[in-house]
């Protein structure tokens, strides 16, 4: 829920030891749900200045597709 909510995603190191992701939808001009967005980095590099900059790009690109 908390993920439809905010329109992003995290993996904080769940599936690998050491590696952290941030996750945004993509949309289509039905508004399905039909890709996703992310970027995977090292733990210690990882930043929450990235959190915006996905859903933005996530946003942008569903945009282009014609979704409102």
């Amino acid at each position: 829920e908390q993920v439809r909510r905010d329109g992003v995603a995290f993996d904080d190191e769940e599936i690998e030891t050491g590696l952290r992701c941030i996750a945004a939808p993509v949309h289509d001009d039905n508004g399905q749900l039909i890709a996703g967005l992310s970027i995977s980095a090292p733990a210690e590099r990882h930043s929450v200045e990235w959190i915006p900059l996905v859903k933005q790009t996530a946003d942008a690109i569903s945009t282009a597709l014609g979704y409102m």
